[in-house]
């Protein structure tokens, strides 16, 4: 079942998902540990700042902002409701701020805008956080002709789980998760249009030795900001060589075939004459 969701187009995950449910619903029980949901955008009134909405700030029917700490919309009952949601344990709150800081520049610097998001929970011998970034290109009517009009959705889901040790080896365990999912739409429908998707899904495992002198959790951040980096940049790689390649591949063929076509029409054309 993950390899055939995998294979789907990925601007119809949601409907996809929902088939299962509808025809298989303990497939898709089966999917929730590896298939993310499609990412959604709400905004936090108290700072007019977007942030990102999943399963991994939702509780009770609604978000909780990374920005505030509270639940958008508020919950039906008031504070007295919302005071019994999920809320982060003091020390994984300020690793979700310094995470979310640095995030948001790393968005900012990498994807020139976007929304990034992140959550984090404690584990037993650790924790855990979703860094999470959802770039969208919405198409420009004023910008240029409606045959050239493009829009997508790049959409990142990073999720860490940190596994710390005490004692005088202290070292750190991270275990990064990573899905990517990008639509990409130009031209017009359906003479002109090229369309473009994929979703791909990878793991990475890294040991750091903290030592004595790195005990804060900022070399959390170090660590797992550079493992993504690393992950991000091998997947746009990827993307490039393999599915952007392809694509330019088979356009070409197509215009070449109907470059043909249009020289024996001219051809045939001609003898009649």
């Amino acid at each position: 079942a993950l390899a055939l969701v995998q294979w789907l187009p990925p601007q119809d995950l949601e409907a996809s998902l929902e088939g299962f449910a509808a025809i298989a619903p303990h497939v898709e029980q089966a999917l929730e540990p590896y298939v993310s949901k499609p990412l959604k955008l709400k905004r936090d009134p108290a700072l007019n700042k977007y942030f990102v909405a999943c399963e991994y700030n939702c509780d009770g029917g609604t978000h909780r902002s990374p920005w505030t700490n509270r639940y958008e919309p508020p919950p039906e009952g008031g504070e007295a409701v919302e005071e019994g949601l999920f809320r982060a344990t003091d020390r994984v709150r300020r690793i979700e701020e310094l995470f979310n800081e640095v995030f948001e520049a790393y968005t900012t610097s990498y994807y020139d805008g976007g929304v990034s998001s992140v959550y984090a929970w404690d584990l037993d011998e650790g924790f855990a956080c979703a860094c999470l970034i959802r770039k969208e290109l919405a198409p420009s009517p004023e910008a240029r002709p409606a045959k050239h009009r493009e829009s997508g959705i790049w959409e990142s889901i990073h999720v860490v789980e940190v596994r710390e040790s005490a004692g005088a080896t202290s070292f750190a365990d991270y275990k990064l998760s990573t899905t990517v999912r990008v639509h990409l739409q130009a031209g017009q429908p359906p003479a002109t249009e090229t369309e473009l998707g994929a979703m791909v899904a990878r793991q990475a495992e890294k040991r750091y030795k903290r030592g004595k002198k790195a005990l804060g959790d900022e070399v959390h951040l170090m660590q797992i900001g550079t493992m993504i980096e690393d992950m991000e940049n091998s997947i746009r790689q990827g993307l490039d060589i393999v599915h952007v390649a392809k694509t330019r591949e088979v356009l070409n063929v197509l215009r070449n075939a109907d470059g043909c076509d249009l020289r024996e029409g001219a051809g045939a054309g001609g003898g009649v004459s």
